[in-house]
């Protein structure tokens, strides 16, 4: 959660919903992230920045993601390649332009049941995003590699392959750190905002697949 403190009307003071939470679930929002993009960031970024830093991966080591074009996706591909990185991921052919320009040196058709032949293999790391993918990945993994699987499917070990499933953890000082790069506009995010009378027909979006690769947000108003 990063807070925003908000005005009450006529400006006599500020108003904010109290929520249970630990230090670790939360930090204060930066100036120049605005509510709607805060809101985006928190789940999607940690897991991303988590995985990566599980990974530990150096600059030029090679790096697989599926399902790139989504939320988590998008955040990883930016941190890996901030790092140096050379990421290859597959998501749609209409995400390709986008996903580029945020980083990855390739980007594969997920629709090509045979997009795993159209790649060069030898990953240094493969990072599952997109699920039933992790079977495919693993083959394209170098011996001696890793996979990190978000779907909760990863395979069995093989080839001196370091496999595991991950799953995001609150961490106030990271959520700090990725605001951060938000505000500045290192780290890009979009979020698209839909005003809460929609939000059954947002859960119905998300749950068919169909909110192409954008973290709905949804508003007041």
């Amino acid at each position: 959660v990063l807070a925003h403190e908000a005005p009450l009307p006529g400006g006599s003071g500020f108003w904010a919903e109290r929520v249970l939470i630990n230090a670790d679930h939360a930090a204060a929002c930066p100036p120049g992230l605005d509510a709607v993009h805060a809101a985006a960031l928190p789940v999607n970024g940690l897991t991303a920045l988590q995985a990566l830093e599980k990974l530990d991966l150096s600059r030029g080591q090679r790096l697989l993601i599926t399902n790139g074009g989504g939320g988590t996706g998008a955040l990883a591909i930016q941190l890996a390649a901030a790092k140096g990185i050379e990421v290859t991921t597959t998501a749609s052919a209409t995400a390709a332009e986008r996903l580029r320009g945020l980083g990855a040196m390739e980007v594969v058709d997920y629709h090509d049941p045979n997009w795993s032949t159209n790649v060069r293999g030898g990953f240094d790391a493969a990072l599952i995003i997109a699920d039933g993918t992790a079977d495919t990945a693993l083959p394209l993994v170098r011996d001696g590699g890793q996979l990190c699987s978000l779907t909760s499917d990863a395979p069995p070990e093989e080839r001196g392959i370091t496999s595991w499933d991950l799953y995001v953890e609150p961490n106030a000082t990271q959520l700090v750190q990725l605001a951060e790069q938000a505000a500045a506009g290192t780290l890009k995010l979009t979020p698209e905002p839909l005003p809460l009378s929609e939000g059954p027909a947002a859960f119905t979006q998300v749950v068919a697949g169909r909110a192409g690769g954008k973290k709905i947000v949804l508003t007041p108003a």
